[in-house]
């Protein structure tokens, strides 16, 4: 019996869905997608869209919600960034669990990866030319420039991302990752997407320059592509094989960049091998037999017993998860961050409090080390800010740990709404926020106002945008 069951496939949900969806959907006007000088704003058409289906999809049950990962992977990006001309832009991030293999941008600056593609990918390298591909196509807006020349394709992948993501979050029963793959965001089935093989032949080469510029090995890509290749032959469809280009003109494509040895393709990432087992482990769930997945997916041994560890906390196991982390012969923030989860877990908070100290003692503004300190020990958090949900989330999940403590109710109520609204569910946050602003006042209840106004700005653009329902 698999042990995470919002990944079970459920292809009559979907298919009721997605039929509804296209029938509400395809009467709806197409967003305005083009380019705004400051992509993150309201008045950016491309923002709203993205900003939608992200908070949608970071309410889902697949979301891998695993800090660590996501600070290796903003790092990983900002090697290529100076690259291109989105260098001072906020790439916001998802990782998703799910048994298909793929990553995608969708508008407004959003990638996502799923976590079964890490099976392919096994250096930081390939991870790389999967990353600068994707950065390509939000370089070279592809989105909108589809948009100008297919209006109706990009309806299609509206209504299919709009099917995909009702059942994904419709509960029990539903397929989570089968209903994101239908949700088609990008790469998915023939004839419903919005890139065209040649857009992504262009973005195959504009990551090649990406990797050439920054010093990093080029021949990444080329590795990428065999793995997909050689994944592809034992598969009838590979998500991110299945409207490019075919593997072997990719291939040939990629060659002919000359492979070469630099500085940094021969160092080796002990936190890519942790990112990398972060992924494989909540992957493992959907297995009948997730240890022995993680055995055959991970040959870095401490990145397995991480692996291992993090699985065992997943399914609420903390003595165990301790057992696989005083495996490991060298730790990082990882291996860290999991052991004081798995402390507490366990009813030993002052031991994974200790833990945190240390860490904070090298590195005192480390955002994940700072909040998960400031949760535990229910103490107000420090003033950061932070462009990232997944910083975000931290913060606000301090905030609500240490109002509740002070029994100031309204504005841990507050700091629900932002964490419910950043995960699509906008009904609950307003409720939320209304209850807050009617049981404080001062100060307080001018930062709720600010809230208050915000959640409607943002609901008021997205009605205008035909996103939901509700325009006058």
């Amino acid at each position: 019996m698999r042990l995470f069951q919002n990944v079970t496939t459920s292809f009559a949900i979907l298919a009721i869905v997605f039929t509804s969806t296209l029938s509400s959907m395809t009467q709806a006007s197409i967003p305005d997608l083009e380019a705004s000088k400051d992509e993150r704003t309201l008045s950016n058409p491309s923002y709203i869209l993205g900003q939608y289906w992200f908070r949608k999809l970071n309410g889902s049950r697949a979301l891998i919600d695993f800090p660590p990962a996501y600070n290796y992977l903003k790092d990983t990006l900002s090697r290529l960034l100076p690259q291109t001309n989105l260098y001072n832009t906020t790439i916001e991030m998802t990782l998703l669990n799910s048994s298909q293999s793929n990553a995608f941008v969708i508008p407004g600056n959003h990638l996502f990866i799923y976590s079964d593609i890490m099976e392919m990918i096994t250096s930081e390298d390939m991870l790389l030319g999967l990353l600068a591909h994707e950065v390509a196509h939000l370089e070279l807006r592809h989105y909108e420039r589809q948009q100008k020349n297919s209006g109706q394709e990009l309806q299609k992948t509206l209504a299919m991302l709009g099917a995909g993501l009702a059942a994904a979050l419709a509960g029990a029963g539903s397929d989570a990752t089968t209903a994101l793959w239908l949700g088609g965001i990008a790469n998915q089935a023939e004839n419903t997407l919005t890139y065209s093989r040649n857009q992504e032949q262009e973005a195959d080469r504009r990551g090649q320059e990406y990797l050439d510029n920054a010093g990093l090995a080029p021949e990444g890509m080329s590795k990428l592509f065999q793995a997909f290749f050689k994944k592809a032959l034992g598969r009838p469809k590979l998500e991110f094989l299945s409207t490019h280009p075919s593997p072997n003109t990719r291939l040939s494509d990629s060659f002919n960049t000359d492979a070469r040895e630099t500085i940094l393709s021969q160092m080796t990432s002990s936190d890519f091998e942790y990112f990398r087992a972060s992924l494989l482990a909540y992957r493992a769930g959907i297995e009948d037999n997730p240890y022995a997945y993680l055995d055959q997916n991970i040959q870095h041994i401490d990145a397995q017993n991480f692996a291992k560890a993090l699985f065992s906390y997943l399914i609420q196991s903390p003595e165990r998860a301790l057992v696989f982390l005083n495996k490991l012969e060298k730790t990082n923030a990882f291996s860290d961050y999991l052991e004081a989860l798995s402390y507490t877990q366990a009813n030993k908070k002052e031991t994974g409090l200790e833990i945190i100290q240390n860490r904070l003692a090298l590195a005192p503004n480390d955002i994940l080390f700072s909040m998960l300190n400031s949760q535990l020990t229910q103490s107000k958090p420090a003033n950061i800010h932070s462009g990232y949900l997944y910083e975000q989330r931290l913060i606000w999940r301090a905030n609500i740990q240490y109002y509740k403590s002070i029994n100031n109710i309204p504005m841990a109520l507050h700091y629900k709404a932002l964490l419910d609204f950043s995960q699509g569910k906008e009904k609950a946050a307003l409720f939320l926020i209304k209850r807050a602003k009617r049981d404080t006042s001062g100060n307080d209840k001018n930062i709720i106002l600010k809230t208050e106004a915000f959640f409607e700005r943002v609901i008021e653009a997205e009605k205008q945008e035909d996103l939901i329902e509700g325009k006058n």
